[in-house]
């Protein structure tokens, strides 16, 4: 079976829910055609109904049209506007994080054994705010980011009316956590939230501040009064020097939580973090201070690791979808188009990292696979090993 025929059969486990009656295109052809156009540089769907045409004898030789007429940019705007954008996002994320668990990627195996990390963080397309509306009113998504395989592995739309205290929880009820990390910023810093990961199985780091105002005051004031006492069971530092400036960070942590009248309604917390972060630019130097609480049994060279880890939601995810995928820009309005269209982003992402069949950047790998075909083809050639490992 080719590299594109995998794709095929994988989105055939889409329900059509179209009416039988005077339909010209399968369902299934459809969406790999978007999703091949999509990785191919398409970032609207009038692009991707060009790409239709562009892309005739490719699309032909694999069977996605019949080269007689072609669907329009006004096809692919409904197919994404009615498809379900739950189940549509995690048969990709599945697909591609099974490919990725199960295949060895460059020299070195996806290791199986450790925690991974999932970040939780939203975005917004500020393209998509009505007219001079407030930014607010654009569209914000809610990701499920695993650094350890650079895969989305769930989303959720923020409603108008809502904001990420609600969409997290709902996100996090939709994952499969168990013997994972989960790393959250401190808008969705809750009792309730540490509980629902506890119950799912995983472990939690999250960022502590003055939306648990009390709580906050009580770490920050216990670690500014005994920062250098035998209270501190661990330390780590680490000093950088990068873009002009340097910084040092000293990552400090406390395990006896019998100081903390609060502490005993968070679920499972055994270690609650400081981290000082000292700075150094053009001669001017700022001490910033942040604190966490966690899960995990009080190592601060591994905790101060897996709190660096938590912005790879922002450097590698985030960025390159606005860079390469022009996220940023997109002027989507429907809540459901706009979700669908996201999660194709964040697959086509994955994907030509994990693949690892060039080594330009994402965005000169779009263009790459637009003027290559047979490069297009070899995005999908490590699902091959699926089906090898499953026999």
């Amino acid at each position: 079976m080719g590299s594109i025929e995998l794709l095929v059969e994988e989105v055939k486990q889409v329900k059509d829910f179209r009416k039988a009656r005077g339909q010209r295109y399968k369902l299934y052809n459809l969406l790999a055609i978007i999703i091949l156009a999509v990785i191919s540089g398409a970032d609207d769907f009038v692009a991707i109904a060009a790409f239709c045409k562009g892309k005739k004898s490719f699309l032909i030789a694999h069977g996605l049209i019949d080269g007689k007429k072609y669907p329009s940019h006004d096809l692919f705007r409904y197919i994404f506007q009615y498809l379900d954008r739950e189940s549509f996002a995690k048969l990709l994320a599945a697909w591609l994080q099974r490919a990725v668990e199960q295949t060895e990627l460059g020299d070195e195996p996806v290791p199986m054994s450790s925690q991974k990390m999932i970040h939780v963080d939203g975005k917004s397309l500020r393209a998509s705010r009505e007219g001079k509306s407030h930014s607010r009113s654009a569209l914000q998504i809610v990701t499920a980011y695993c650094s350890d395989t650079c895969v989305s592995i769930g989303q959720s739309i923020i409603d108008k009316k809502s904001c990420e205290k609600t969409a997290i929880p709902k996100l996090l009820n939709m994952l499969d956590l168990k013997d994972t990390i989960v790393t959250i910023d401190a808008v969705t810093t809750t009792k309730k939230n540490v509980a629902l990961i506890v119950n799912k199985e995983a472990d939690y780091l999250l960022a502590l501040k003055k939306n648990n105002k009390h709580f906050c005051l009580e770490v920050a004031s216990f670690f500014e009064h005994f920062s250098d006492t035998a209270l501190i069971v661990d330390v780590f530092e680490q000093e950088e020097q990068a873009h002009g400036r340097t910084e040092k960070r000293t990552c400090r942590i406390i395990s006896d939580l019998s100081y903390f009248s609060d502490a005993a309604d968070w679920k499972n917390l055994k270690s609650l973090i400081c981290i000082a972060s000292q700075r150094t630019v053009n001669g001017k130097t700022s001490v910033e201070k942040r604190y966490y609480i966690s899960s995990l049994l009080p190592n601060a060279k591994v905790l101060a690791q897996a709190i660096r880890r938590h912005w790879t939601v922002e450097n590698e995810l985030h960025w390159s979808l606005d860079v390469a995928f022009n996220e940023d820009r997109c002027r989507i309005k429907d809540k459901n188009a706009a979700a669908n269209f996201a999660a194709t982003r964040r697959f086509a992402l994955a994907l030509l990292k994990n693949a690892k069949i060039s080594k330009l950047g994402i965005k000169n790998q779009r263009l790459q696979a637009a003027w290559d075909e047979e490069f297009l083809e070899q995005a999908f050639e490590f699902f091959q090993q699926i089906i090898i490992l499953e026999k």
